[in-house]
């Protein structure tokens, strides 16, 4: 989809961040937005009229895409006010730092919920009618801990991992019709995500890690929307986390080696 002139995007998760960031980038690329978030309507808004100012369309829905009903009717909303998604961003997102011990069943659920069910929801909905188009994109952020499963992040990693998965066996599936899919695997980027991650078992403090690890959300938008352009199957975001994968790629033991010591240093900060 290398011209994204006049296309229609569906962001969730879009208030903040990297949603945020890539919608206004999709806005200056030509497109024409629709903006979905769970609860925090005023920075939705502000987006909203950030896009405008562009001479884009633009609608907001409030849904919470763990819910399916949210998701169908976010989905049905954008097909109706604007015809048709050709490009669908499932960024919306939830962290949580805690080791298995201490990961409740409505701590799964609620990642779970969020983080897979959600792009499910999306996907079910939308993928029909790019497919009787012939045409679409569909990029599924997902993490760097879906392709290296770091300690105190079971529910997180496997709700990662198993969006990587859906991505590779829905890019093989739907590639016959024109449509492409993006998986992209980020570490550490400068949002407020590490402020609202839910730690347990552990101090707060090892939601924060080192600041010159961290990109910006504009920065992480910009390399987005070139994958899509490319149609790059997977994007591995940040210096730390492409050297994590191609370590353990090229070595297994010397990544189980870093995670154990990972898992080390959380457990001196341990409540």
């Amino acid at each position: 989809m290398r011209d994204l002139k006049n296309k229609i995007v569906l962001v969730t998760g879009a208030a903040t961040g990297v949603g945020e960031a890539a919608a206004l980038a999709f806005a200056r690329e030509g497109c024409d937005l629709v903006l979905a978030t769970r609860k925090n309507a005023e920075g939705l808004k502000a987006t909203a009229d950030k896009i405008k100012a562009m001479g884009r369309k633009v609608i907001t829905v409030m849904a919470d895409v763990s819910k399916r009903e949210d998701v169908e009717r976010l989905c049905q909303t954008a097909l109706k006010e604007m015809g048709r998604v050709d490009i669908l961003m499932n960024n919306a997102g939830v962290a949580l730092i805690a080791e298995f011990t201490d990961t409740s069943l409505e701590d799964w659920e609620r990642v779970m919920g969020v983080n897979f069910w959600g792009p499910v929801y999306t996907i079910h909905y939308l993928l029909p009618h790019m497919i009787e188009r012939k045409s679409g994109h569909i990029v599924n952020v997902s993490s760097a801990a879906g392709l290296n499963a770091p300690p105190a992040a079971s529910a997180y990693s496997a709700s990662k991992y198993s969006l990587v998965g859906l991505s590779e066996v829905l890019r093989t599936e739907v590639e016959r019709f024109g449509i492409g899919v993006t998986a992209v695997c980020p570490s550490v980027i400068r949002t407020n995500i590490f402020d609202a991650t839910q730690v347990k078992g552990f101090n707060k403090e090892v939601a924060q890690p080192p600041a010159i690890f961290r990109k910006t959300p504009a920065r992480a938008a910009s390399e987005i929307i070139g994958a899509v352009k490319r149609n790059q199957a997977l994007l591995v975001i940040t210096a730390n986390a492409k050297a994590f994968y191609y370590t353990k790629r090229i070595s297994p033991a010397m990544f189980r080696l870093v995670a154990r010591g990972m898992l080390r240093e959380f457990l001196k900060k341990k409540e």
